[in-house]
């Protein structure tokens, strides 16, 4: 994050793209807040002979894992639009893409869903990380 606080501090008050390489956390923030958003409203708003609206962007769309599509809108509860983000002459925009429907249950496994990495994949990736760290860093971990 240093890089991250230095940029602000230089910056002009103005949202930054992330300096440094970084990705949102779409497997944490997916389940942990727009999955009780989902299975607390949908229920109430499929009474009411109504549809939940989701708008996310492409890239955590992409992380849903095997989410199943209904063929046509009266079979769904959820109706997801996706967006893109496209640089342009003036900064960036948010372009539509694509409209998805689904069910709630569908959705919820699809937000819960994945494959866990093996113990062994995944101490690969933190010594791999761990050791792209900056030296001068005194919180950085030495790989065992």
């Amino acid at each position: 994050m240093r890089k991250e606080f230095t940029a602000i501090s230089k910056g002009d008050g103005s949202i930054q793209f992330p300096v440094a390489q970084r990705r949102p956390d779409w497997r944490s923030s997916g389940p942990k807040r727009l999955l009780p958003q989902l299975q607390t409203k949908v229920p109430t708003i499929r009474t009411w002979g109504k549809k939940m609206a989701v708008v996310v962007d492409k890239p955590f769309f992409d992380q849903l894992v095997g989410l199943t599509r209904e063929k046509h809108l009266s079979n769904a509860e959820i109706v997801w639009f996706v967006v893109d983000y496209k640089k342009n002459d003036f900064g960036w925009s948010l372009e539509p893409g694509e409209v998805v429907y689904t069910s709630l249950d569908t959705s919820v496994k699809a937000l819960t869903g994945g494959t866990p990495l093996s113990r062994e994949a995944f101490e690969r990736q933190l010594t791999t990380k761990i050791a792209k760290q900056d030296p001068e860093n005194p919180l950085a971990l030495q790989p065992s």
